[in-house]
């Protein structure tokens, strides 16, 4: 193997290793933005105002 091959696969190597890098972090990001999300989904459904007597408390649904 000759020097500029290995030197050109080193290169190769890190730079799947960069891309594999910033793809783990972004990710890592998105997980974060819906997990916030998700948590402001769930205080908003704790704060829905209490349904009184029957009215809105049955809902028919057909597809």
């Amino acid at each position: 193997m000759d020097p500029t091959s290995i030197a050109s696969m080193a290169t190769g190597m890190k730079q799947a290793q960069l891309a594999n890098a910033v793809s783990t972090a972004m990710l890592k990001k998105s997980q974060d933005v819906m997990e916030t999300q998700a948590q402001g989904i769930i205080q908003m459904a704790q704060n829905m105002p209490k349904v009184q007597g029957q009215i809105g408390s049955i809902l028919d649904v057909r597809a």
